[in-house]
């Protein structure tokens, strides 16, 4: 398992990070087969004490976060979280053989009001996330950053626009991969049976919404 650790309003603590990284590996041990790349982001705001970790697995994203008024309390239940659904994982996906196939290309853009002005650091923190769930191609194009876009409304700041990679897989991997996915609302992927770049998300009504490109 190779993971990364970073402190966020707080001091770097090695018994933090070996707590976190230990708990984590044995939970991996046990459901795991194969490389785990881990983010571990520990933060303090306010009174708050955050772990957020996020967990790539070949073409699945597992992600737990929680906050509590003590850091090791919230490690135990997002870590929890991450043994849920790695459960859920391994239990429907036993027998599933890897998809093979070609990664197409999309861009992810984040649009904002031009008034009133906020810091650009304010304007993405939200956003973050979003990015996060998809690896840049190995030929990153150049962001676009600061563009204004006109529309029927006025005009937008265009924050980010660049592209990334949607990984092949079917269907119903893609389906997994949003429904582990708890605090997000789409998944973008490549469908593996036809080659076109494909969206699911998650409708109010609690079905999964399919958008082919």
């Amino acid at each position: 398992m190779n993971a990364r650790v970073s402190f966020r309003n707080m001091d770097s603590s090695s018994s933090l990070r070996s707590y976190a990284t230990d708990k984590l590996e044995r939970i991996c041990d046990k459901y795991v087969q194969g490389n785990v790349d881990a983010s571990v982001v520990m933060t303090v705001e306010k009174f708050w004490h955050i772990a957020d970790f996020t967990l790539q697995i070949k073409n699945l994203t597992v992600k737990g976060k929680e906050r509590t008024e003590d850091m090791y309390s919230s490690i135990d239940i997002a870590l929890d979280k991450i043994e849920k659904q790695l459960r859920r994982h391994k239990d429907r996906l036993r027998d599933h053989q890897p998809t093979n196939g070609e990664a197409r290309r999309f861009k992810m853009g984040v649009l904002t009001p031009l008034a009133p002005e906020v810091p650009a650091e304010e304007e993405l923190s939200d956003f973050e996330e979003d990015f996060e769930l998809y690896p840049a191609p190995a030929e990153l194009s150049e962001a676009e950053e600061q563009e204004t876009v006109t529309t029927s409304d006025g005009e937008v700041k265009l924050l980010r626009h660049q592209e990334y990679q949607a990984k092949p897989m079917a269907l119903n991997e893609a389906v997994l991969q949003l429904e582990l996915l708890e605090d997000r609302q789409f998944f973008v992927f490549t469908n593996a049976a036809t080659e076109s770049l494909n969206i699911v998300y998650k409708r109010d009504d609690e079905q999964i919404g399919l958008i082919e490109l």
